[in-house]
């Protein structure tokens, strides 16, 4: 998936394999886009009938009553039951005139309401099931996409495809069929009045469309530099601290002034495109329209036609002229909204993580087997890596940057999948797990914690109600989390602020040590969980992990040894392999890896 797109002259109009893919969404709601579809027809034969009211009037009862006051003939008949008559029905057709324009604005109002209800019916189930999909992808799809990117798909471009039934693709191809149909009923009402229109219309639409194009490449770039803005904003305002402690201001405020003079140079071409095309398509409608009410007036008076018949075509001429500059005003709506379509379904194509359907029992061993695997930029991070941990054993693993540690819990998790060799939980390969009960039997305390801005009650339990707030109670007094947590103006349902930033990194090591105890997984990493913390909060955390870690298989990715000199087993991994293995004591003695590693952390091998 990428944002660069073909420009839209270089997609057909509508792309009927783009909307096959919205077919499956539209399909619970096509009742509904009928019936706005039919309200379209309504309207149109509203619009009809509003001039052939106003015709029948100038050449009934009005013509009979001004033919009839320019003849010799008797005033009294003149003003007697005949202009009565006449006058009765100049009420009826006006009334009637009333009737229809009252209808048409109704039948419009229940339109954009139908129409825009389809729409946001649909933009609701896109939106959802694209949010599930994402949900299900592996992790190497989020580590090649921005997550702004990703936002924009959930947000912008499923609110666009709103377009498609509100101004979209129904309205314009109805649109294309009352052109064509006032057409036919002009040509039927007089075919020599008919052609002078048909020999405008190409002029019109012509320039209607040169001047959307246009404006619509202008407009692109506006948007590309307004999003280039924003995003630079964006990310000063993230990293103020940084920039204030730099002294970096004046330099930053350089940097957006540029982006600010490229927004506002765009922004300049958009207005230029429309103050000079603008016109033009102005023109060219008055252009039309002069000539054909020069042609009916010329023709009403040579007795070609009548008033009726003039005024008739004059109100159809707005028929004719009204949805051609809405097309091509929805062209560019159209294709915004059918580029949208393309990213989501470039997203919704992404395959999602595989998952087994085995729910097997155990207590928690694990086992690599010959595990290699590589990232996709080529690097190697296993080369045939095999151990196995016991139930209730504890592991440290040790070593330096890019060694592989983190590799290890990310292929045990399946977050990704090992390209040879097999990774095995209770004797059953990961792969044939199925995921939610594979992650859920494995709690994970990382070095940077996330919380969400939720209630710390909810940032405990996870939104999972069979966990009650005296279980998470509990927990926190048993990690030390419960007195700072009392403190908090609303205790347990106090809010958070986003990732947590009103704790500090103890204390959110503190709130993810109680997920641990409050889910009960059999099997725990920890990822450098206590490096990040003073003292004193480090000594809870060894407290609270003295307590989690009891019946429960351990792996401890470590780099401060002082953390790991306890563990059953210590495994050390250099470039991808697994070098060396043994107690604290034994590979001390043995005066290789781990030794020099010991050395350069504590100035000597003791």
């Amino acid at each position: 998936m990428t944002d660069d797109l073909p420009p839209p002259s270089a997609r057909k109009f509508l792309d009927r394999a783009l909307l096959a893919r919205l077919y499956p969404f539209l399909r619970p709601h096509r009742g509904l886009l009928l019936a706005g579809i039919g309200i379209l027809v309504l309207g149109f034969a509203a619009d009809l009938l509003g001039p052939f009211l106003m015709r029948q009037t100038l050449d009934g009862p009005v013509r009979g009553i001004l033919e009839a006051s320019t003849v010799e003939a008797d005033v009294e008949s003149v003003e007697g039951s005949s202009r009565s008559e006449a006058l009765r029905q100049v009420l009826f057709y006006t009334l009637g005139f009333l009737v229809v324009a009252l209808a048409g604005a109704g039948l419009r109002y229940l339109q954009v309401t139908v129409l825009t209800l389809v729409g946001q019916r649909v933009t609701y189930d896109v939106r959802r099931t694209l949010f599930s999909h994402l949900l299900r992808l592996p992790q190497s799809f989020f580590d090649r996409r921005p997550t702004g990117e990703l936002t924009t798909r959930i947000t912008s471009d499923v609110e666009n495809l709103s377009e498609l039934f509100v101004s979209g693709v129904a309205t314009v191809l109805f649109d294309l069929l009352r052109i064509v149909g006032v057409l036919v009923v002009l040509v039927w009402i007089h075919p020599g009045l008919a052609l002078v229109i048909l020999f405008g219309i190409p002029l019109y639409a012509f320039l209607s469309f040169r001047f959307r194009a246009r404006a619509r490449t202008a407009y692109r770039e506006t948007r590309r530099t307004l999003a280039a803005s924003n995003a630079f904003a964006q990310e000063s305002l993230s990293g103020m601290s940084v920039i204030q402690l730099s002294v970096q201001e004046s330099r930053m405020e350089e940097r957006f002034e540029e982006k600010a003079e490229d927004l506002r140079q765009s922004w300049m071409l958009t207005v230029r495109q429309y103050a000079m095309f603008l016109p033009l398509v102005e023109f060219a409608n008055q252009l039309v329209v002069a000539t054909t009410f020069g042609f009916s007036a010329w023709m009403m008076l040579d007795g070609t036609i009548t008033e009726g018949v003039f005024v008739q075509y004059w109100f159809y001429l707005r028929l004719i002229f009204d949805p051609i500059q809405e097309i091509a005003d929805r062209y560019n709506v159209l294709q915004s909204a059918l580029s949208s379509t393309e990213r989501i379904a470039a997203l919704l194509d992404e395959t999602p993580e595989p998952s087994g359907d085995r729910v097997p029992e155990g207590k928690g061993a694990l086992e690599f087997d010959r595990v290699s695997f590589s990232y996709s930029d080529g690097a190697q991070a296993l080369h045939r890596v095999s151990f196995q941990i016991e139930p209730g054993e504890t592991i440290a693993v040790v070593g330096s940057t890019g060694a592989g540690k983190t590799t290890l819990t990310q292929l045990l998790l399946s977050l990704y999948r090992a390209q040879a060799g097999a990774v095995k939980v209770n004797e059953v390969p990961v792969q044939d797990w199925r995921l939610e009960d594979l992650r859920r039997g494995i709690g994970v305390i990382p070095q940077d914690v996330f919380l969400f801005a939720d209630t710390v009650l909810e940032n405990i339990r996870l939104r999972d109600d069979s966990v009650s707030e005296d279980q998470v109670v509990e927990a926190c007094k048993k990690v030390g989390a419960h007195e700072f947590l009392s403190r908090q103006p609303e205790g347990y349902h106090s809010r958070l602020g986003e990732r947590g930033i009103n704790l500090s990194s103890g204390q959110r090591q503190l709130l993810a040590f109680a997920r641990i105890l409050v889910h009960a997984p059999s099997i725990l990493v920890l990822d450098e969980a206590t490096s990040s913390v003073d003292s004193e909060t480090e000594h809870l955390l060894q407290q609270a992990v003295e307590q989690i870690v009891r019946g429960r298989t351990c792996i401890v990715i470590a780099h401060r040894l002082s953390t790991i000199r306890l563990a059953d087993r210590i495994f050390v991994m250099h470039h991808g392999e697994l070098r060396e293995t043994g107690t604290h004591r034994e590979l001390l003695g043995k005066g290789g890896l781990y030794a020099r590693l010991h050395e350069l952390q504590f100035d000597s091998p003791a």
